[in-house]
This record gives C-alpha cells, structure tokens and sequence, in this order.
C-alpha cells in the first residue's frame, strides 16, 4: 500500500503497522520524504496516483501526478494533520530528501 505507516522496534527486530487514531492523512504517495521533527514525523510532497479516463478514446489508467502537501503524525497521539503552508515554498517534487533545520 502506499498509505501505511510501519515501526520498526530495535529491541525485538519486529515490524509493526501503526494505526491512526484520526486526522487528516496523507493521499496514498509514493517517492516522497519523511522526516523527524520533536515529536512528529513530516510528510513532505512525492506524486499520488489518480485515475485517468477519457471517455472518447475507451481508454482508462492511472497517472501519478505531483503532490505539494504538508502533513504531520503525532507520534504521542498517533494522529494524522495537514500543514497549512503560506508564502513561499517549494514546488512539488519527487526524488528528493529534507532534514529540519533550526
């Protein structure tokens, strides 16, 4: 799937998938970054997939298009939440990495 969130536990070697209590999830993604920040994990762009159909040509797939959203999980809440950006920010992009800074 490309909207699940896994942990990894060094003490036991063993996976396990996180389950949100809520919030406003990331689309399903692919090609994105994710970062620590505090107590929060930071989703930042990558490319979803959308449906595309033309009815005319009998032709139907999916594209995956950019995607230049924000989104937090509360690792205390276990919670998803969309960030707000204003101003300037950088265009969607995949391929890429970030690190917090300050």
């Amino acid at each position: 799937s490309l909207n699940d969130l896994w942990e990894y536990a060094l003490g036991t070697r063993a996976w396990t998938q996180v389950v949100s209590a809520g919030g406003s999830a990331p689309s399903p993604r692919a090609d994105n970054s994710l970062f620590p920040l505090g107590n929060r994990l930071v989703v930042f762009h990558g490319i979803v997939p959308r449906v595309w159909n033309d009815p005319e040509e009998e032709v139907a797939g999916v594209i995956y298009t950019h995607d230049a959203a924000l989104h937090c999980f509360d690792l205390q809440w276990q919670r998803w939440s969309e960030v707000a950006v204003g101003g300037e920010h950088p265009c969607a992009r995949t391929f890429h990495a970030a690190i917090p800074c300050g």
